[in-house]
């Protein structure tokens, strides 16, 4: 809602990866129209963005879809060029490479900045969409069960997460499962097709699993392991963060009033994404039903209690579980708060 070995490959085609984002800037770029009298209240000089997000998220193509529908660019004095990915890594490798400002990252990816690689801005959602799920005729009913069996999971992400928890709480490694590393789409035509007993996946991936075989088996959830929380959130590069930290704060102060109205009207949320994206209305729909989305004022409130950085503290130790972090890392070495607060400021 992100890989170690995908990322690996990932970096391997590096060249293709960014030729991948340059295509979208040329093709695909979302570049929503400003009108250069039409100033925001305030009068305060216009700023650029390069705004990434992935477009089968609710969180991600959501939040862009409902910025879109309010105006919020332009009432914030953004003008933004909005672009689609597909996942969370190949986000912040356009970062590094200078061609990407802000992004969404789901909590499988919460790794990468966390060792470095962005700064963490907001705290998007805690999901509850992360799925060990067994065949209906395997004779799996618990994480017990898994001994010797094949499980598909791909490399990396939350995925490989949920399953991580799961052993560890049953006593077990990847040691006692037959690993089948797969890409996430080929997770969900392995097990219908019977080639794995088990899989390891996340919504939406796993709700089409379930809507395909009813009678799945539900072996463990997120909600099974509630001292872990997987949490999503936006994400800003570094030279972002240090060149044009208005720009930034402006990107919050958008995220701030669409993450109130999406709290407050779901459905409307879920139709823009759907129309604006082209994902179907009930996975986006499933993936609402599946996590929760604080208030600003509560997340501003757990910003300042200390809360938010518990709980990426909480990921990080999951993270080192995982070999993707050598050690965990102090909060305040990724995650920055205080645009935050000023954009709480600033709407008053």
């Amino acid at each position: 809602m992100n890989p170690i070995r995908s990322l690996g490959k990932a970096i391997a085609r590096t060249g293709l990866a960014l030729a991948g984002a340059a295509s979208l800037y040329l093709s695909a770029a979302w570049v929503v129209p400003t009108d250069a009298h039409a100033q925001p209240a305030a009068a305060r000089p216009r700023v650029s963005l390069n705004i990434g997000y992935i477009d089968t998220s609710i969180n991600g193509v959501g939040v862009i879809a409902a910025a879109n529908k309010l105006d919020l660019w332009n009432k914030a004095g953004i003008d933004v060029k909005l672009i689609p990915f597909t996942n969370g890594p190949t986000q912040i490798q356009a970062m590094a490479a200078g061609s990407l400002d802000v992004g969404y990252v789901g909590g499988g990816a919460v790794w990468m900045p966390a060792s470095g690689q962005a700064v963490l801005i907001t705290p998007n959602e805690k999901t509850f969409g992360d799925f060990l799920l067994a065949r209906p005729d395997s004779n799996i009913k618990t994480v017990k069960d898994l001994r010797g069996r094949k499980v598909g999971v791909p490399d990396g992400g939350s995925g490989e997460m949920i399953l991580t928890l799961a052993l560890e709480a049953a006593g077990m490694t990847m040691k006692d499962i037959q690993r089948i590393p797969l890409d996430p789409p080929n997770v969900v035509s392995a097990f219908v097709a019977g080639q794995i007993d088990a899989a390891a996946i996340f919504s939406p991936l796993a709700n089409q699993i379930r809507d395909r075989l009813p009678a799945t088996v539900v072996v463990a959830n997120n909600k099974d392991f509630p001292k872990t929380e997987f949490v999503g959130a936006w994400v800003a590069s570094k030279q972002a963060m240090s060149g044009k930290p208005e720009a930034v704060q402006r990107f919050l102060e958008v995220w701030q009033q669409v993450n109130d109205y999406r709290i407050k009207n779901p459905r409307d949320v879920v139709a823009l994404a759907s129309a604006a994206s082209g994902a179907p209305a009930a996975q986006l729909q499933g993936q609402v039903d599946a996590l929760e989305w604080w208030p600003s004022s509560q997340i501003l409130a757990d910003n300042k209690s200390g809360l938010t950085r518990q709980r990426f503290v909480s990921m990080q130790e999951l993270f080192v579980k995982l070999g993707r972090i050598k050690t965990p890392v102090a909060p305040e070495a990724f995650i920055n708060t205080e645009l935050y607060e000023r954009a709480m400021e600033s709407r008053k």
